[in-house]
């Protein structure tokens, strides 16, 4: 984790000198996203601690953005992420049989509210490269179902607040208001993030 922030930080440091490139006066200042990550942070940390066998179902993280530009190359907003999972933990037999059983099922989600900074470092034509940096607060919420109450004690995580944050590089491609980005770092949003963009004339 440390040699990727370092890598990024970089990156951010390479493309700093570009901004000088942009002119000021723009056309949208006000811009709308929705896109998925894969793997993001919410889902590394956050599991009941059993020396118990388990299988994951992460379905990946979903955020939402709105920012506001103060010219072409500052914009802060905020964003939403929601990230849900499903947890199966399992046992075998004290026998030694092959056949195994479920302990329970954790259903778990987290709710991120973040505010963010975006930073446009480099354009040309319909391609636009940004940096997004955000920090925040996380919720989570735990649905517990038990298969055996009898024999296994099963207590929640007390996890329930912790600090939200994401940092990553991001590619948009687009004309005029519509644009499909991609970008890449970690946090909350997911190592890899895939998405839309609109924007808004300015009236």
């Amino acid at each position: 984790m440390k040699k990727r922030m370092a890598l990024l930080s970089l990156l951010f440091a390479m493309v700093l000198p570009a901004f000088a490139q942009f002119d000021l006066t723009i056309d949208n200042r006000h811009e709308i996203s929705l896109g998925y990550g894969f793997h993001a942070v919410s889902g590394d940390d956050f599991n009941l601690d059993y020396p118990f066998y388990r299988e994951v179902d992460n379905i990946g993280a979903f955020h939402a953005s709105y920012t506001h530009l103060f010219d072409s190359i500052v914009g802060v907003g905020i964003t939403y992420c929601y990230d849900p999972r499903i947890i199966n933990y399992y046992d075998y037999p004290v026998n030694g049989s092959d056949d195994r059983f479920t302990i329970c099922n954790l259903d778990e989600s987290s709710h991120a509210i973040m505010a963010h900074a975006k930073f446009n470092c480099y354009r040309y034509k319909f391609l636009l490269l940004y940096g997004k940096f955000d920090a925040g607060i996380c919720f989570w919420d735990y649905r517990l179902k038990e298969f055996h109450p009898e024999n296994y004690e099963i207590q929640l995580p007390d996890q329930h607040c912790c600090f939200a944050w994401n940092a990553a590089f991001g590619l948009e491609i687009g004309i005029r208001n519509f644009a499909l980005f991609v970008q890449h770092g970690i946090g909350m949003e997911g190592t890899t993030s895939l998405g839309i963009i609109y924007k808004f004339k300015n009236k």
